[in-house]
């Protein structure tokens, strides 16, 4: 806690981190698996992947470009994240969808670099359990 000592009032700095996990839902993979097949399901997961990981550097050149495509592409991640599994990364990339519609620009940037962050966390989660996997 600091204190302003002219105005006598107290004032408390908290301390964020900028690390957080990336959560994956397994079950989301298995529900794909028994829809399609396993075969398929492993196509459409690489695809997806391919798409996030190509989509997430794109998305601040496109903000400041073409908005359309931002919109779009920031979907595109949405519904390839929760196909997939990536609850949070689908969670964050609807409040980025949420923030541009109120025009909320202080609030769009910082859930763009958190989209970001849990997106590459996600992706590697994602590699690692297919490491796994075998």
């Amino acid at each position: 806690m600091t204190r302003n000592q002219g105005a006598g009032v107290a004032l408390e700095v908290a301390a964020l981190s900028m690390e957080e996990p990336a959560r994956f839902d397994p079950e989301c993979l298995e529900t794909l698996c028994r829809k399609i097949g396993e075969v398929r399901a492993e196509a459409e997961v690489a695809l997806a992947l391919h798409r996030i990981s190509e989509g997430l550097p794109k998305l601040p050149g496109l903000l400041n470009r073409d908005e359309h495509a931002f919109l779009r592409e920031v979907d595109q991640v949405a519904r390839d994240a929760e196909m997939i599994g990536m609850s949070t990364l689908a969670r964050v990339a609807q409040s980025v969808l949420d923030n541009f519609k109120l025009a909320d620009h202080v609030a769009l940037a910082a859930t763009l670099a958190r989209l970001e962050r849990v997106g590459e966390r996600s992706i590697h989660a994602v590699w690692d359990l297919e490491d796994l996997s075998g």
